[in-house]
């Protein structure tokens, strides 16, 4: 999971250190505009990862059907190595090969949040759900803690931002191949688990009786998925302008350098991851607490967390204060799978792929508005326009988790229960 976030995240950090390819295009008095000069087809290659994750979500479900998880994730994530080392070749030839290539590695990533919803469901004992959860989704921010530092370090470099993808490429292709060795779709058929460590897994755990159909108009329909829907569209708004345009915030309205950009992009990920790992431990062995309150709880939390972080950092030009607020805002944003994704855990049950599956077609569809939208507000980069821009974010974070403590539950849907 981190290596195949990774891919995707390393444009976000490398188009602040490519100008050489702008030089390079106007040595030859070009007048026109070269790609990464015109605001609106940079925009479309930020854009090309969420459309890319919309294709690789339209044949997901039915694979994983079909063949499973172990094959199915290990070709989503050759395409995400294959991606990322076409990418140095695709920038030298134009702009549509390099829009292509962000497609490939939309379709690489656009698997990573049903596999947070997936893996905890065969291989969690149910008293470490929470856990198995944290450990999983921290990818997201192991993949910005090791993306942006090692970027920034080769950017400054003398070998500049090639050898990045190069470097993160083959490192994909040795995960992958070895994830698919190790990894099996079924705990009793792995070699390394024992006759012990298979009851603790399936303990409680209701026997799965052949293929069943998913209900998808029942789970479209069920207010508690709705609402974990939208809580999880406006954390999804959020995210991706931290994620996305993070980089971009720091060196051009806070002017940190390349390799400080790097560093202090990555740093509150850190945070993040261990605040995660923390509420993933507690959800488990907090049993004095029903599970819709230990959901609710983290949820509301992280969105409070984030709507505050991008408020203040609306409301000042002090850099240490925008930092702070900036760190503080992504290292609540961890919390928010430990709610929602559980609480569809829980609802959802053996569909639960299906219902982490729309999340991640809509957190597409977030992917690609975004760009569009900070292009629109913020053309020029002031501190005014991304102030206007994080009052926007904040405004939407709060509005769409407004329904989530009310029409949530902990109960299993009736079409969630095996008869």
């Amino acid at each position: 999971m981190t290596v195949g976030q990774m891919n995707s995240l390393t444009f976000n950090f490398t188009v602040i250190c490519m100008q050489d390819i702008v030089e390079d295009y106007h040595k030859d008095n070009r007048t026109d505009l070269h790609w990464m000069e015109d605001p609106s087809q940079k925009s479309f290659i930020f854009s090309g990862v969420a459309i890319g994750a919309v294709i690789g979500l339209i044949p997901l479900v039915p694979m994983l059907d079909q063949i499973g998880l172990r094959i199915t994730f290990t070709l989503f994530g050759l395409i995400s190595a294959a991606s990322s080392l076409l990418f140095p070749l695709a920038v030298s030839i134009d702009f549509y090969a390099v829009f292509f290539v962000r497609i490939l590695q939309g379709i690489g990533t656009s698997i990573l949040y049903t596999v947070v919803a997936y893996i905890p469901g065969i291989w969690a004992p149910k008293n470490e759900m929470g856990t198995f959860l944290a450990v999983l989704s921290c990818g997201f921010q192991l993949s910005n803690i090791i993306c942006m530092p090692v970027s920034g370090i080769l950017c400054e470099s003398e070998y500049g931002w090639r050898p990045i993808y190069y470097i993160f490429g083959s490192l994909t292709v040795l995960v992958y191949v070895a994830f698919f060795f190790f990894y099996s779709d079924a705990p009793k058929n792995h070699f390394h688990v024992s006759p012990k460590e298979l009851s603790m897994i399936c303990a409680e755990k209701k026997p799965k009786q052949g293929k069943e159909s998913v209900p998808y108009r029942a789970i479209c329909s069920d207010k508690c998925v709705l609402a974990t829907w939208l809580a999880m569209c406006g954390r999804n708004v959020a995210f991706y302008v931290l994620i996305l345009y993070g980089p971009t915030y720091l060196r051009e309205v806070l002017h940190f350098d390349v390799k400080g950009t790097g560093w202090a992009a990555a740093l509150p990920f850190v945070s993040c991851a261990a605040v995660k790992f923390a509420s993933g431990q507690l959800t488990d062995r907090l049993t004095m607490f029903s599970e819709k309150t230990k959901f609710i709880t983290c949820t509301l939390i992280s969105m409070i967390g984030l709507a505050f972080g991008f408020m203040i950092m609306s409301l000042t030009t002090y850099r240490t204060i925008a930092q702070i607020s900036y760190t503080f805002a992504v290292t609540l944003s961890g919390i928010t799978i430990m709610g929602t994704i559980k609480c569809l855990q829980l609802r959802c049950q053996q569909h639960v792929h299906f219902a982490t599956a729309v999340i991640a077609f809509m957190a597409c569809i977030w992917q690609f508005v975004v760009p569009l939208g900070v292009g629109y507000l913020c053309p020029n980069n002031t501190p005014e326009d991304w102030s206007f821009l994080f009052i926007i974010v904040s405004v939407i974070v709060i509005v769409a988790n407004i329904p989530f403590p009310f029409l949530t539950t902990a109960e299993p849907a009736d079409y969630a229960k095996r008869q």
